[in-house]
């Protein structure tokens, strides 16, 4: 029987059989309790530290490259000291991170890590970051990671063209591994990319967003890539099909955890903490989860949701003024609070990373093995930004 995507705000969100659509159990308040991880992100990141530095590597070769002699060949001085500005304002590596511990973890017996294991992580990286440049432009953001971003430094055409030319470098790198599956993955996740751009596009300034809609827009704008680095492991670690499978569907509960993080930190962190503003995502029209929750909630009596109602119509109208807006904005907060909306999202980010820790024993039933995933699972749910 053909999986069907099976959505509801307070069950388990995978792809699974019709036939076992009655055996998800909702999450409940005790599934939010458990200890802090027992890794922090430097003891997570020391299981890889070399190849993470390979990864950083390419990216500083890809800059340097670019101001040598073949520069004012290839492009203008503009796209080379965007492409340094891009270089010298680092994330987390989180993707990066991701394949190179799923692809530690499923190694073959006294195999160890490989600079194609390296390399795969470091396409993840460039896909990442010029999403993130493409999206400063359709988001109008002047800052990332607390920096100013391409588009403000220099103007969106640059911004545009410096994410092309971090994509047109991360097929260069997947040419040069010589694995035709792992194009094809790669390929699928900027066709989702894409996909769920325009999705977010089409149900900007919408309040009638329901779950499918958020889900898939999620699935693809955030879990695919995910997905991908840990199918990227079994694929070079050559495990059997049903493994790879498994570790791809890994990847997508861990990327949908982390996005239902994101948007709570949208609402209760600060612009110190996140690098942009509280409220972001509402200011720019999306529906999140934690918005989808309330509805949901019977805390909330008709007249807190027609309260709440009128408050995102009033952010949304670009006409409405600054006073308006605040008021709109100050009116919705007491509201997600009344309805738990926070903790409601957290639970439900919860239960897919208990899923996704499911999927991985049976992939790597060695504890010790997985560990480092699972703590990084953990710390994706703890986050502050």
């Amino acid at each position: 029987m053909m999986p069907v995507l099976f959505v509801d705000p307070l069950l388990c969100i995978v792809a699974i059989p019709l036939s076992e659509l009655s055996t998800h159990a909702a999450p409940t308040a005790t599934d939010a309790v458990f200890p802090s991880p027992a890794m922090d992100m430097t003891a997570i990141r020391a299981h890889v530290a070399s190849e993470l530095d390979t990864v950083t590597q390419i990216f500083y070769q890809l800059a340097e490259k670019r101001t040598g002699a073949t520069a004012s060949i290839h492009g203008g001085q503009w796209l080379t000291e965007a492409l340094a500005h891009t270089v010298n304002t680092p994330g987390k590596l989180l993707r990066p991170l991701l394949c190179l511990l799923a692809c530690k973890a499923t190694l073959p017996a006294n195999n160890t890590l490989t600079p194609q294991h390296a390399t795969t992580a470091a396409v993840a990286e460039l896909i990442h970051v010029a999403t993130l440049l493409h999206d400063d432009v359709l988001d109008d953001a002047d800052t990332r990671r607390g920096q100013p971003t391409v588009r403000t430094g220099w103007n969106n055409t640059v911004a545009i063209l410096t994410g092309d030319y971090l994509l047109a470098q991360a097929s260069r790198l997947l040419a040069q591994l010589g694995e035709i599956r792992l194009v094809g993955i790669y390929s699928d996740v900027l066709a989702d990319l894409c996909d769920g751009e325009v999705e977010q596009l089409r149900t900007q300034h919408v309040l009638e967003l329901n779950w499918p809609s958020y889900m898939q827009k999620t699935l693809c704008k955030t879990a695919s890539l995910f997905a991908a680095v840990c199918e990227s492991a079994g694929v070079l670690n050559t495990l059997p099909e049903d493994n790879t499978q498994a570790l791809k569907q890994f990847g997508q509960e861990l990327g949908l955890a982390f996005q239902l993080i994101d948007d709570v930190l949208d609402y209760q962190s600060t612009r110190d903490i996140t690098g942009k503003p509280v409220l972001s995502d509402l200011r720019q029209g999306l529906i999140t989860a934690p918005i989808l929750l309330a509805f949901e909630d019977n805390r909330l009596t008709s007249a807190d949701q027609a309260a709440l109602t009128d408050a995102i119509h009033t952010v949304f109208d670009a006409d409405s003024t600054e006073t308006a807006q605040q008021h709109a904005l100050a009116t919705i907060q007491p509201l997600l609070e009344k309805a738990d909306t926070y903790n409601a999202t957290r639970t439900l980010a919860l239960q897919h990373y208990h899923t996704a820790c499911t999927l991985l024993a049976t992939v790597v039933p060695n504890a010790e093995k997985r560990a480092p995933l699972e703590h990084l699972g953990q710390l994706m749910i703890h986050r502050k930004a």
